[in-house]
């Protein structure tokens, strides 16, 4: 079939933690998301030098063998200008038609991370929801004709059912293709049992195989013919008509041509000026065509919004970074578009609208649990993949394409590049945060002290705090009026960023880890879903004093980002930082 979706397997093998019993070292179960600040210059850290040595002969390695096969991967954050990781492999064996040096600005066929597009034109405009139904925008839907006149729930979409979300999440139960169908191929199916066809049940267009581009009118001419899957919101079915209707509606929405669009509010932004939606690049000579490959520079017709774009490593990474610095899409509809949708029958895989986000705990030291934004895509022998990394402010790419290229090797190639990078980036993160943040606030009027350090688990750690004479984590037992659990459990407390600012002060969240090391495993242990234990989604902000919580620490910065000091809300107290 033209494009497919990867089933990930071999990362989600390695990274999956369904049988991991803690949320995090420790027994520690830190919030969702960054337990630190990024690092915001890694390529300074020796520890990720050494680990872009390790991985760059990791790829060495790798590709020693891919005679005509090529890859380009890179790994920016982006608070650097450039990025710390950029590896590319030139075949010995080349299509004398493309280039004959792979680098950064190669241009390589997507495959299905051109969907992310068509998602973000519509999260850009200002009065369309993804709960609108898609009959709003494209109301030709509810005329399509099936291949019979019944019409039932078994053999016709319930358009009117379907949303915008729906679509973008994999969510809408219809059928997953039209372009792909062995009818398109050029073989005698009923020398392996398949009936005869007529030209009725021949969509008689592809974009390859020597058919020409299917349109848009042979698009509401067919695609009803196919039955749905699932009713809407049932279960997740990959499908790329789905991105297919969703560009349909950009066009309606914007009333300009689809890649007119695209061109103008995301490319032009964001400098990506080797990047296309329905035609390959200027020059054969830019773009990575290998041996024998006939799909580089057709046209999948209506299709190609939902797997034809062509990109190269420094226009996807420009990509990437805008829509982590919120450049193409404001903070708040980010934030919401950077979340799952809905989940699918593997723990490890969540999917967003269009994201895949892969889950792990094994990655870091701290083996806490990080989401993965990503993006395969697959075209022939083309096989790529984007991931985002918001925990980090990290972008990875990995485009690859030729006989030896397929999603095992890019998957394979994600998890060396993870797994070699992240504790590296982890330990980045902990040396810029320690001299900021770490070390021992005091106020000598009140007697009060706090020291926050690092070490192996996540977040800060927080010890000797004293407020007005009175040690707080001993004491915390105490402060459970209103709860009617034990008062003397050993409490543990880490300290998070939220995320929250306001000029030169920044909100931080203490969590209170309650209970031993033994009673959590115990806990997780007797029940029958993982990581039943770690509930601080449901514990934060719970003890309040005067309608301030005690789990709130708000620090004033210096010019460079450095606390100065620290305020204890509850207490109503103000630390400072000794030197």
């Amino acid at each position: 079939m033209p494009y497919r979706h990867s089933s990930l397997a071999r990362f989600l093998v390695t990274l999956s933690a369904s049988n991991v019993v803690l949320a995090a070292l420790n027994g520690h179960c830190p919030p969702l998301g960054p337990v630190l600040p990024a690092p915001t210059n890694p390529t300074a850290n020796q520890a990720v030098q050494s680990a872009v040595k390790n991985v760059t002969d990791v790829f060495q390695n790798i590709t020693a063998e891919l005679d005509s096969t090529g890859i380009s991967i890179a790994v920016k954050s982006i608070h650097e200008d450039n990025p710390f990781l950029e590896l590319h492999h030139t075949p010995a064996t080349l299509n004398p038609n493309g280039t004959t040096v792979i680098d950064s600005q190669t241009v390589y066929r997507l495959g299905s991370i051109s969907k992310i597009f068509a998602v973000l034109s519509l999260l850009q405009q200002i009065n369309v929801n993804f709960d609108d139904p898609i009959v709003r925008y494209v109301p030709e839907l509810l005329q399509l004709k099936g291949e019979t006149d019944e019409v039932d729930d078994i053999t016709t979409v319930r358009w009117d059912e379907v949303t915008l979300g729906a679509l973008a999440s994999h969510m809408s139960g219809i059928g997953a293709d039209l372009v792909a169908d062995l009818s398109s191929v050029p073989e005698d199916w009923t020398q392996v049992g398949l009936p005869k066809l007529n030209d009725v049940s021949e969509t008689g267009c592809a974009g390859v195989l020597g058919l020409p581009a299917c349109n848009r009118t042979e698009f509401f001419r067919d695609f009803g013919k196919r039955h749905p899957v699932y009713a809407t919101f049932t279960n997740p079915v990959y499908s790329n008509v789905a991105s297919v209707i969703l560009g349909f509606a950009v066009e309606a929405i914007t009333n300009m041509t689809y890649d007119g669009y695209v061109k103008q509010s995301i490319f032009t932004p964001l400098s990506m000026t080797n990047s296309t939606i329905f035609n390959g690049p200027k020059k054969d000579s830019w773009g990575f065509i290998p041996v024998n490959e006939t799909w580089f520079g057709s046209s999948l017709g209506y299709e190609d919004i939902a797997g034809g774009f062509y990109s190269n490593t420094v226009d996807l990474l420009s990509f990437g970074t805008g829509i982590l610095k919120h450049t193409i899409l404001d903070s708040s509809k980010t934030r919401k578009w950077m979340r799952p949708l809905t989940s699918t029958s593997s723990s490890g895989l969540l999917l967003g609208g269009p994201w895949e986000i892969l889950r792990s705990e094994t990655v870091t030291k701290d083996k806490r649990l990080i989401e993965f934004y990503c993006k395969s895509g697959n075209l022939n022998t083309y096989n790529n993949m984007l991931c985002l990394i918001p925990d980090y402010d990290l972008v990875i790419t990995i485009l690859s394409g030729g006989p030896q290229s397929n999603a095992d090797l890019v998957d394979s190639a994600l998890t060396k590049v993870v797994q070699g990078l992240l504790p590296a980036i982890e330990e980045a993160g902990k040396a810029e945060a320690m001299p900021k943040f770490g070390g021992t606030y005091t106020d000598a009027t009140t007697n009060s002290t706090i020291t926050l350090s690092l070490d192996d688990a996540p977040g800060f750690s927080v010890s000797n705090w004293i407020v007005r004479d009175v040690d707080v984590i001993k004491n915390y037992g105490n402060y459970g009026a209103l709860s009617s659990g034990p008062k003397n459990l050993p409490v543990s407390v880490r300290l998070y960023p939220t995320n929250l600012s306001a000029g030169c002060k920044v909100a931080w969240r203490a969590v209170f880890d309650v209970g031993s090391l033994e009673d959590t495993e115990k806990e997780d242990d007797s029940a029958f879903w993982p990581d039943s234990s770690c509930n601080t989604w449901g514990s934060m902000d719970r003890l309040t004093y005067g309608f301030r919580s005690m789990d709130e620490f708000v620090f004033s910065l210096a010019e460079d980002g450095s606390a100065q000091s620290v305020t204890l809300r509850t207490f109503r107290v103000e630390l400072k930082k000794e030197a």
